[in-house]
């Protein structure tokens, strides 16, 4: 059984937190937005991304086989991407569980944009734009 603080380990070395914004004309300020979390990992390891699940309650795993890339090996990921999820089960277990380094910095940008989110300032302009400030500022080598 894992104990919480390898999950920071993890996540740390594998982990992404992230904010994706794209166009999306179906909404009032033309942009749709949202969160998510994961972890990818070799695919013989994906009992620890079910266990991860487990602890967290939330989120899916997935297989990842990458059938164009000769040279790529499968791998699972967990990925978490319900606001509801995040807000209330992830954003949580690492405040409780703090985690370390640039991935700290990444979930510190992370919980800000989940604020503005709880308070649906997202779906204006300005929220908008506060967003993307703040993912420029996250996952300098990542997404």
């Amino acid at each position: 059984m894992l104990n919480p603080y390898q999950i920071g380990g993890f996540v740390v070395g594998e982990g992404c937190f992230y904010i994706d914004i794209s166009k999306d004309t179906s909404y009032r300020c033309g942009f749709h937005c949202r969160l998510g979390f994961e972890i990818e990992l070799r695919d013989d390891d994906e009992p620890i991304l079910q266990e991860i699940k487990a602890i967290l309650g939330c989120g899916h795993v997935y297989k990842l086989e990458y059938r164009r890339y000769h040279k790529w090996k499968p791998h699972a990921k967990y990925r978490v991407t319900n606001f509801r999820e995040i807000y209330d089960k992830v954003i949580p277990f690492f405040q409780q569980y703090s985690l370390f380094g640039q991935k700290a910095k990444s979930f510190e940008c992370f919980c800000r944009a989940a604020e503005i989110m709880q308070k649906n300032q997202h779906i204006t302009q300005e929220g908008i734009e506060q967003l993307r400030t703040i993912k420029s500022s996250m996952n300098k080598y990542g997404k």
